[in-house]
């Protein structure tokens, strides 16, 4: 019988597959365990499973925000050089135009010039050639950090700082529902909402955004205020 919250379960088991190299292996080794603790418990909520994501999410944070700064600059024009030394130069020919005027080769292919200009078979070994060169150049990309371990460490500790400033600006925001009874459930489902982009599925918080929100609840309790009138 599939668990209640198989969906959810196989989004959480594919976001463990996608955790950067160099993600520290005790990270990745509970956040399987809690998957398949989770997986195993027909009465696990869809709340645990979600707490489960926001708990492994804070602590992968720094290890994929230090990779992509290593890393992520010249990903697309090095996948790019990649995919194309696996392509027939035949199919480089057809695609050439589009790339010369600038289109990167995963926008073309999302594009409707993929189709136009290419037959299934020519699509496919394209698609192929592109999984390929991910795969080369993760291994690189990896192979860099552990070259740059010194940069890569600091760059884990700007990330973890940055993430303690952020968090402490949730808690902010979620202490700040006390001070009204009226605001106090739309001020905590704001606060949860950014606690739940530190899952390992769902979009990162941002600290302006973040930033903007408190203001805009200050802005409130301050003209709520001025509306007392004078005992």
């Amino acid at each position: 019988m599939p668990h209640p919250h198989e969906y959810l379960l196989k989004e959480y088991a594919l976001s463990i597959e996608k955790l950067v190299p160099l993600t520290p292996e005790p990270i990745i080794a509970e956040a399987k365990k809690l998957h398949e603790t989770l997986s195993a418990d027909e009465n696990a909520s869809e709340r645990q499973i979600r707490q489960a994501l926001i708990y492994i999410g804070k602590k992968e944070y720094p290890y994929r925000k230090a990779y992509e700064s290593l890393c992520a600059s010249d990903e697309e024009m090095r996948l790019q050089e990649a995919a194309l030394k696996k392509i027939d130069t035949e199919i480089v020919a057809k695609m050439k135009p589009a790339l010369d005027s600038g289109v990167h080769l995963t926008d073309y292919v999302n594009s409707k010039l993929f189709e136009k200009d290419l037959t299934s078979e020519e699509r496919y070994r394209v698609e192929q050639a592109i999984l390929e060169a991910h795969d080369v150049i993760g291994k690189q990309c990896d192979d860099r950090a552990k070259e740059r371990a010194e940069t890569y460490e600091k760059l884990v500790a700007d990330a973890k700082a940055e993430q303690e400033k952020m968090q402490a600006l949730i808690d902010g925001l979620r202490a700040m529902a006390e001070r009204d009874p009226k605001w106090a459930s739309e001020i905590i489902g704001k606060a949860d909402q950014f606690e739940e982009g530190w899952s390992i599925v769902e979009r990162d918080p941002s600290y302006d955004e973040i930033q903007k929100e408190i203001e805009n609840w200050t802005a409130v309790f301050e003209e709520a205020e001025d509306e007392i009138p004078p005992v």
